[in-house]
């Protein structure tokens, strides 16, 4: 500083000396002060075209930011007066279409992250019965164009994914087959070397649960929901919170701390969290994982119900899961696509469909009457009451049969399929 003396003519002798900021100590203060311009001129604009301010009228606003001691009112504004809810809704949605999905981290590991989605799709239409989509007349919601992810010979390699809008999509495969590497990639956990993802749902409509979702142990299941569907951009409700603990079997356990929570549980709480959003697109890795019989029921049917109203991306290695609920299956061996399609269409090209039929009385009748049938491609008697069918496929035994044995007045007594099921197509695809 620098110390200038005044005289003052009308004290006798007098002098006065005052401490002016040298020029240096200016230059040196520029920077912060227009910081504290900045941050002033940036509040009164958002508070002239925000919507809507919380607690005071805006004018009430505009005067604390302008008179309130520099920057102290416009922090005060920032932090307590701004809408950040209604200046999102403000916002005009960006146009669908394709675009393809930037990974933000290069983790390897897809747990212990649940991204949640805002508002879309009322939690009440879960349930509906839309007819699975059909392939060529349903535009992709995801798709693949010669997707890599090398991990020094492990990952994936060449892969193409289709995932038609509004389909539930199994992807199977045995351990160390990229399951969860595909998974993290769709999702943006991860980034591919080489090779496209496209999407064609907003980032913000997009949700995953991990197989093990990680949650702080002091937090009760309510909050944490609420916390997720905040996180989305959704304005919170309590209704939707509450709807999606219901939906995910947790009603019961809203305000008990998740510390408490066994795996199965915290895996009800990942999948509350995801759902809560209302997402378009919904990404589960192995979401029956933890869950005992009557869980993994529930969760399968919770599944099921979303078909038509959002697209789910789903691994499993319980084939039996993915056949119940899947309209189409991807199975991936050694990072590699082995077979894409309808569920139906893998069991019907990869197994010779046959059928233990027994009837009431003598066989010979309904063998004859098989023999004929041009869908019958082989019929062969076991024991006195029964007949093993083999098929050109399985929707033809299964329409077939019956009418069969109507058409021979034989009483039937048991029809059971013999090994026509995903888990013997998955073996016979990986022994191929």
């Amino acid at each position: 500083m620098t110390a200038m003396t005044l005289m003052a003519p009308h004290l006798s002798g007098g002098r006065i000396e005052v401490n002016l900021p040298s020029g240096a100590t200016l230059l040196a203060l520029t920077p912060v002060l227009l910081i504290v311009l900045g941050l002033v001129v940036f509040s009164l604009v958002d508070v002239v075209r925000s919507p809507s301010v919380k607690y005071l009228p805006k004018a009430v606003w505009a005067l604390i930011i302008v008179l309130g001691s520099a920057p102290l009112g416009a922090i005060v504004y920032l932090v307590v007066g701004r809408d950040r809810q209604s200046k999102g809704r403000s916002q005009s949605p960006k146009a669908k279409g394709q675009q393809v999905v930037p990974a933000h981290s290069d983790s390897d590991h897809l747990n212990n992250s649940v991204v949640v989605a805002p508002d879309r799709v009322s939690l009440s239409k879960m349930p509906g019965s839309a007819q699975p989509p059909e392939d060529e007349a349903v535009s992709p919601v995801v798709k693949t164009v010669g997707l890599t992810r090398d991990y020094s010979g492990a990952g994936l390699f060449d892969v193409d994914l289709t995932v038609p809008q509004g389909c539930i999509y199994g992807l199977v495969g045995p351990n160390g087959a990229g399951k969860t590497t595909m998974l993290s990639i769709l999702s943006g956990l991860r980034r591919a070397d080489s090779g496209t993802v496209q999407v064609t749902v907003p980032r913000n409509q997009i949700a995953v649960c991990p197989d093990v979702p990680d949650f702080d142990g002091w937090l009760f299941a309510r909050a944490v929901v609420q916390l997720s569907r905040a996180l989305s951009g959704a304005t919170v409700s309590e209704i939707k919170v509450a709807d999606a603990l219901r939906v995910a079997g947790l009603a019961d356990e809203a305000d008990v701390q998740v510390g408490q929570f066994s795996r199965g549980m915290t895996q009800r709480l990942g999948l509350a969290c995801a759902i809560v959003g209302d997402p378009q697109l919904l990404i589960l890795d192995e979401p029956t994982s933890a869950l005992d019989p009557a869980g993994r029921a529930e969760m399968l049917d919770l599944v099921s119900g979303m078909r038509g109203t959002r697209t789910v991306v789903f691994s499993s290695h319980i084939l039996a899961d993915v056949q119940r609920v899947a309209d189409r299956v991807g199975i991936l061996r050694h990072g590699r696509m082995l077979y894409q399609g309808p569920t139906r269409s893998l069991i019907d090209d990869h197994l010779q469909p046959r059928w233990l039929v027994r009837v009431a009385g003598d066989p010979g009748l309904l063998r004859a009457e098989l023999g004929v049938l041009p869908w019958v491609t082989r019929v062969d008697p076991v024991g006195p009451d029964a007949l093993r069918v083999e098929a050109v496929s399985v929707e033809a035994g299964e329409r077939g049969i019956p009418g069969a044995l109507a058409d021979c007045h034989q009483r039937l007594i048991s029809c059971e399929p013999v090994a026509a099921d995903l888990e013997a197509a998955f073996l016979a695809l990986m022994t191929t």
